[in-house]
């Protein structure tokens, strides 16, 4: 979107993609090469390394859409040149079931967005908000619901592995930490599936009713491949509390 919005303002546009998936960062080089001359349009493809370098240039304007740690990196080079960043850091994306809400469509909708891509896209759900006595029903529809979307997951193509190694073991982690603060994990497992860790694949999982630290830690708040709900008896007071009332999905 910010090629696409920049292009329309008649600017003309540098982009690195992600190191992190090279072969995307590749095919949108070559694919861009074929629509732009090299003069409106520019790929520049490398490690960070480059994406250091990149950010140090005297631009009219930088955008970078990544993690926070990387985004202070970024602004920090920038500044050396007085550049004007836009930081896209992405948020939190919190779903709020109702009292009256149509279960099945609801959760299908919150299944959708979180598994798509394994939960790897910057609009997937983070966490559950619901009453209290939707929970066990929620917990029962949703692990249904990823049965019929998902019947198997090591061999299905259509569920998606995490990007790398360091991020599989980091959420890997996080789920091992749920389980050892004695939060209540629903791991779902359609077709009884062992999932070694070369495929990099991690069944999609309910930490429910988080303990007080895990609520306020990082881990509940950018799992990728995890879902996590939470009731909550009052809605305004969770909206208005500091931690999301919740786990991340």
């Amino acid at each position: 979107m910010p090629l696409v919005a920049a292009l329309a303002a008649g600017c003309r546009v540098m982009l690195k993609p992600s190191e992190t998936t090279p072969c995307t960062a590749d095919f949108l080089a070559e694919f861009l090469q074929k629509l732009f001359p090299p003069e409106q349009v520019a790929t520049i493809v490398g490690g960070a390394d480059v994406g250091e370098v990149f950010s140090r240039l005297p631009f009219d304007h930088l955008f970078y859409t990544g993690s926070t740690a990387v985004g202070r990196l970024v602004m920090r080079a920038a500044a050396e040149n007085l550049t004007p960043v836009t930081l896209d850091l992405g948020g939190k994306s919190p779903c709020i079931i109702g009292e009256d809400a149509a279960l099945p469509s609801a959760v299908a909708s919150v299944v959708y967005g979180k598994l798509l891509n394994a939960g790897q896209t910057c609009i997937a759900p983070d966490y559950v908000l619901l009453p209290r006595r939707l929970l066990d029903d929620f917990v029962d529809v949703t692990t249904a619901t990823v049965q019929e979307f998902y019947p198997t997951l090591k061999d299905n193509r259509d569920y998606t592995s995490i990007v790398n190694e360091r991020h599989y073991r980091r959420i890997a982690q996080y789920v091992a930490e749920a389980k050892a603060s004695g939060a209540r994990v629903t791991e779902i497992n359609p077709g009884c599936e062992a999932l070694p860790a070369e495929t990099r694949k991690l069944m999609p999982t309910l930490v429910i009713e988080p303990c007080d630290r895990m609520r306020s830690s990082p881990a509940l708040r950018s799992v990728p491949s995890a879902a996590a709900t939470c009731p909550c008896g009052r809605l305004r007071s969770s909206i208005n509390a500091s931690w999301p009332v919740g786990a991340t999905a």
